[in-house]
């Protein structure tokens, strides 16, 4: 009865999640299929853009947890608090449709010092809603939200319990007898509210610092919360940035299959010749689309990235100096017309700055958060 009720429920709401056709990588051409894979509902199907069925979606987020370019987000943010149900769980606790929804910035938000983070959950692998594929999809959100917690000497102390009803007083705050002694009132208040505010910065308020028509939401959150441990430049942070080695062929495949266009050739006109790769390292994303896309697989994406590094200036990543082809000539790695028709500069051909656009109608059920042509 339960299940056919919230089941009812999903169906008067729109619980899909959101989806930003320029950041998703088999619009690009890239073959990324993770989204339909995942889908315990068959609900998605990806041709050159992704389709989510709304009567078939339960809103579980699966598909959110495994997006590789964060293409695809939940409608709607869980509100700061210490303990969270999923729907499948009763209870007066704040509920989200499925803990998959949970990303890692949402973890950052609700942790706090001295305070533990409850989720509570149904059998997954017995739920309508989710499947057996929760679990890990909340584990790799904690992995993520730990990493950008330790940058703030923080933890994430998070307990995730099987129950089937779950009851936890919100403002419920955890205060020695030591501490109310000592300090008295003015301590109670102080404790109080260092135990109740979220990462500082980091909270709701913050969100019109997000620009939804850019880089993908998540990770621009993602990138707020680094910034905001206030890193020394040659402090390493969780980022990955992309790296070329030799016998790159400069071929146009990874600057095509980036979603934020992030890289880019670059063709010399002087008399040297020669040409180059280079990164805008803020753009970057981690997807790894560069990775698969390279044909000749000497691409790599490396751990090691330093603060610095990656709000630093755009970088050469890949130079092959060499003598310029004759304009018009069938050269891969030679000097390509720039606007104009004249020789040299930055190539701006439509593969260049984004890859062909879509023929197929983008999904209807996304909103218009992000959902439109290739940024350039």
């Amino acid at each position: 009865m339960f299940r056919d009720l919230m089941n009812w429920a999903f169906k008067q709401a729109d619980v899909t999640p959101t989806f930003a056709s320029q950041h998703c990588l088999a619009v690009r051409g890239g073959g990324c299929r993770a989204c339909a894979e995942v889908c315990p509902h068959e609900a998605i199907t990806v041709t050159r853009t992704v389709k989510i069925e709304p009567i078939d979606c339960t809103g579980c987020g699966l598909c959110v947890a495994v997006c590789p370019s964060f293409a695809l987000a939940p409608r709607e943010r869980v509100v700061t608090d210490h303990a969270v149900r999923c729907s499948a769980v009763q209870g007066e606790t704040t509920s989200v449709v499925c803990l998959a929804r949970l990303q890692a910035s949402d973890l950052v938000r609700m942790a706090a010092p001295g305070r533990p983070l409850t989720l509570a959950r149904s059998d997954c692998a017995d739920c309508d809603i989710g499947g057996a594929a929760v679990p890990a999809a909340v584990d790799r959100a904690a992995a993520e939200a730990r990493d950008l917690l330790a940058l703030h000497g923080r933890t994430l102390e998070l307990e995730v319990v099987e129950v089937e009803r779950f009851d936890l007083p919100r403002d419920r705050v955890e205060i020695s007898r030591r501490d109310l002694l000592r300090g008295g009132w003015k301590e109670v208040r102080r404790s109080s509210s260092l135990l109740l505010a979220p990462l500082e910065g980091f909270a709701e308020a913050d969100e019109d610092a997000v620009d939804r028509r850019a880089l993908p939401v998540e990770h621009q959150r993602r990138i707020r919360a680094i910034a905001l441990s206030k890193p020394e430049p040659d402090a390493v942070v969780p980022l990955t940035l992309p790296e070329v080695l030799d016998g790159c062929i400069l071929c146009p495949a990874c600057t095509r299959a980036c979603p934020t266009n992030a890289l880019r050739r670059v063709f010399d006109g002087d008399a040297a010749g020669g040409a180059r790769l280079e990164l805008d390292n803020d753009r970057c994303i981690g997807c790894d689309a560069c990775v698969d896309a390279c044909p000749v697989d000497v691409v790599r994406m490396r751990d090691d990235v330093t603060w610095g590094e990656y709000t630093g200036p755009p970088r050469i990543v890949y130079r092959a100096d060499r003598p310029a082809a004759p304009l018009g000539a069938v050269v891969r790695a030679a000097s390509d017309p720039a606007p104009g028709g004249e020789p040299g500069g930055e190539t701006a051909t439509g593969e260049e700055a984004g890859g062909p656009e879509p023929t197929d109608d983008l999904d209807a059920s996304a909103d218009g958060s992000g959902d439109e042509a290739h940024a350039s």
